[in-house]
């Protein structure tokens, strides 16, 4: 079937309607062996408005991929975006 867009390009997508800055990523920790390696990573989305600008901050659970975490990151943001009613509908 058609490839599903990630978390994070989805996030980029809502950022660049809203002319928001593109959201942040990093990796805020790294535990365990060298082997088994998990990865929490941060997502920072600047959301501005006319008179205001809000900071979203949404964590990862630890993931074995840094890709895999970001786009958990990514994910927590998309719900919370969605439930103050700031995701894009289907793009035109």
């Amino acid at each position: 079937g058609p490839k599903k867009a990630s978390a994070k390009s989805k996030l980029h997508d809502i950022c660049a309607a809203n002319n928001w800055k593109h959201p942040l990523y990093e990796c805020c920790k790294e535990e365990g062996a060298s082997h088994m390696k998990l990865f929490t990573f941060k997502v920072v989305v600047e959301m501005r408005e006319e008179t205001s600008t809000t900071i979203l901050e949404c964590f990862s659970e630890p993931r074995p991929k840094k890709k895999m975490a970001a786009d958990h990151a990514a994910e927590g943001a998309l719900w919370y975006l969605r439930h103050i009613g700031c995701l894009l509908s289907k793009p035109s």
